[in-house]
């Protein structure tokens, strides 16, 4: 079987996308900018946006977006001209800040030349798990920004950049730490599910992108056919998205409220994935401190995972040894 780090991260990263744009009950209509049906707002938002609050409290406005989208980039200016806010939360944790002051075109040009040294830049300084981790992600991104010549996270740029010439106003994290979230998910598999799913990544053989095809993924049914596919070829996808996308759009909805809560008159925007607006549209007001605290603890390893690891640790000092009594006694 073949093992391909940065197949498995963009695998992963494909089915989680089609996952989160499936949860949406409607689908973005051709029309870009109306006021949207499932709240009043005082001010014309894109079709992918939804008031979360607008009352003599707080205004604030959920942007969704398709990732490597320019629609979504122009969507998030648009909203900032209307809404002039003091605060904008991002889907991004600190360990992904970064994509925040990423220079698209040198990125671009980078990513045509991602090679083995450039992916050991990427891991250095950091502890293995972490270091392999923030390398696959980066080469799964210059892979896909290769491919449809956009950089990844325009849209939270844009909203950085647009923060930074509003006097006031206020940037915040909203996302869990993805290292906690990657631990959930493969923590939640059984030793059966594990090989399942890491056999499915590792032999999957993923088409080619297409920025003109993108818009397909706007299509509920589209997409729901494509969900359906690979949940009913490796049903254990559905406990990983539990985690990737129920319980973060639970910590982005206490995130949003706790943005709201941190500013004075607030006029918050929150700009997430497509797939998570309506989980927070549900959780948003709800949630409480009780609530999150459990999803943001790594549960125990299991017992498999300790053995493996230290029979592994064990036959490496082994071979040490050998290596040392066969050199000093022949």
């Amino acid at each position: 079987m073949r093992f391909q780090a940065c197949t498995i991260v963009r695998q992963f990263l494909r089915v989680q996308t089609i996952y989160e744009t499936a949860l949406l009950s409607n689908c973005i209509p051709k029309s870009s900018f109306e006021v949207t049906s499932r709240f009043s707002g005082s001010f014309p938002v894109p079709q992918s946006a939804t008031f979360l609050q607008d009352d003599k409290n707080a205004k604030v406005v959920l942007l969704g977006t398709v990732h490597f989208s320019k629609q979504s980039i122009e969507d998030v200016s648009e909203i900032v001209k209307h809404l002039n806010p003091n605060a904008i939360l991002v889907e991004l944790c600190r360990q992904r800040v970064s994509l925040l002051e990423l220079d698209d075109k040198q990125f671009l040009e980078d990513a045509k030349n991602f090679d083995a040294r450039k992916f050991k830049e990427a891991a250095k300084g950091q502890n293995f798990v972490s270091g392999m981790l923030h390398a696959m992600l980066l080469k799964t991104y210059a892979d896909i920004a290769k491919e449809l010549g956009v950089a990844p996270g325009g849209e939270f740029r844009r909203a950085y950049h647009e923060m930074k010439k509003i006097p006031g106003c206020k940037l915040f994290l909203g996302d869990r730490p993805i290292q906690i979230t990657i631990a959930r998910a493969f923590q939640s598999l059984s030793v059966y599910e594990l090989g399942q799913v890491l056999y499915h990544l590792t032999t999957a053989n993923p088409k080619p992108l297409d920025k003109h095809q993108l818009e397909k993924y706007k299509d509920k049914d589209f997409v729901q056919a494509q969900f359906e596919e690979i949940t009913r070829d490796v049903p254990a996808f559905k406990k990983i998205f539990h985690v990737f996308v129920d319980e973060r759009d639970k910590c982005l909805a206490y995130s949003i409220q706790e943005c709201v809560r941190s500013v004075k008159k607030p006029r918050v925007l929150a700009v997430v994935g497509m797939g998570h607006v309506d989980g927070i549209s549900k959780y948003y007001g709800k949630m409480k401190q009780e609530h999150i605290i459990p999803l943001l603890v790594i549960p125990p390893e299991p017992l498999y995972k300790v053995f493996i690891r230290k029979g592994l640790k064990f036959t490496f000092y082994f071979m040490i040894f050998s290596f040392f009594y066969r050199l000093l006694f022949g």
